[in-house]
């Protein structure tokens, strides 16, 4: 959207028109600021070019938040969210530290009711599985030990 600037006062008026809006003088001779209608083509791509306005398709300065002939505000497309791999668990049991657990419940098996009942309290669902499973291994253990 082009804009005509009156000689006499400064003020942009709409490219059509023959008078100043503010000072009434005429603008028979007044410069032209932006791309007349009549220049643009017909082949502009609106919105989807980040320096052409959406609305009036005028060329954007580098970093404009608005448009200068329209005064179109311009929201700048987010940039895509990167994909990081998440990292693993750190405090997710691994086999080899599940296998030891049952290991030690099995040679001594106070250590899978302890270790058992707390991942049991913790909450974390996975770790409420294995706790439970130490707790009735060492249970178990313990039956067998001293009662068979």
């Amino acid at each position: 959207m082009a804009v005509k600037i009156c000689p006499k006062c400064g003020e942009s008026n709409p490219e059509q028109a023959w008078t100043c809006v503010r000072c009434g003088s005429s603008l028979q001779n007044a410069e032209v600021a932006g791309t007349p209608d009549a220049d643009k083509g017909a082949d502009i791509s609106l919105g989807r070019d980040e320096s052409i306005c959406s609305a009036c398709g005028e060329q954007l300065e580098p970093g404009a938040r608005k448009c200068k002939f329209c005064g179109t505000t311009i929201y700048k497309k987010p940039a895509a969210p990167i994909y990081e791999e998440p990292e693993e668990d750190p405090y997710r049991p691994s086999a080899v530290s599940i296998i030891l657990l049952i290991l030690a419940t099995v040679v001594f098996p106070p250590a899978g009711l302890i270790v058992g009942g707390v991942a049991v309290v913790l909450g974390d669902p996975d770790k409420r599985i294995a706790g439970q499973l130490l707790m009735v291994l060492g249970l178990i253990v313990i039956a067998v030990k001293y009662f068979l």
